[in-house]
């Protein structure tokens, strides 16, 4: 009686032992030197197949690496100091492991992803209304979307009892096209001469790859964008459970 007692509070551990999880959640840790906070969740489909998808978020804010954007972007006129971004990615990926060990290993993984970046971009313009020239900022606000295809390569391994995973992502990219518009509010409104300003400003904008067309109204000015989109992805480092 003892003997079946002790099988019966050991059976499910011995059944858990025995199952293979199909099923990880996953952290990217690298991803948190850039403020972007990402999960991703992937299921095995079969010993070379898996299926994921990852949520990724930035909060609005500062741009990262600000110093840098500042040295690559030509036009003075964009504030990068008052620049505050933010923005989410949707990314479904097919991966294929090409170890027959189960979905570990090397791994080639085509993807796409959609992103969406909630954005404030001031704008310098000279303002003379008061006699004297002066440096005036005006804050355009609004969303870019775009949406991806893309390939990526990395590994993956268990460890710790194989209940965890090191997943790397060594290198990927994605093209894709994306849209956005930007609005500024003005109050009081802005003067005839200001409107002039501003529309040249907005005229002369350094946007390249990007097509910009802008309005300027004494109440409000738009900013329609369109154009191609380029990533990278990778140096991604992930831990994952896996269940």
């Amino acid at each position: 009686m003892k003997k079946i007692l002790y099988l019966l509070l050991l059976a499910p551990s011995l059944l858990w032992a025995q199952k293979s999880p199909k099923n990880i959640i996953k952290v990217n840790l690298s991803s948190l030197l850039l403020r972007n906070y990402n999960i991703t969740y992937e299921r095995s489909l079969s010993k070379h197949i898996s299926f994921s998808l990852g949520f990724r978020t930035m909060p609005y804010g500062n741009v990262p690496l600000e110093g840098t954007i500042t040295d690559m972007i030509d036009d003075k006129s964009i504030n990068i100091s008052r620049m505050r971004l933010g923005n989410i990615a949707i990314t479904p990926e097919i991966r294929y492991y090409f170890s027959s060990k189960g979905n570990q290993g090397f791994y080639a993984a085509p993807y796409a992803r959609y992103l969406v970046y909630d954005l404030t971009a001031p704008i310098t313009v000279e303002d003379k209304s008061s006699g004297q020239f002066v440096q005036v900022d005006r804050d355009f606000k609004g969303k870019i979307t775009s949406m991806n295809g893309g390939l990526m390569f990395g590994v993956q391994y268990p460890i710790w009892k194989n209940r965890m995973v090191f997943d790397f992502w060594i290198i990927g990219a994605h093209a894709g096209t994306s849209t956005g518009i930007l609005t500024a509010e003005f109050k009081p409104a802005l003067s005839a001469d200001e409107q002039a300003v501003l529309q040249r400003e907005v005229d002369n904008l350094d946007t390249s790859p990007f097509k910009s067309v802008g309005k300027v109204t004494a109440n409000t000015a738009q900013i329609n964008t369109e154009g191609p989109w380029l990533g990278v992805r990778g140096l991604g480092i992930n831990l994952g459970f896996k269940f």
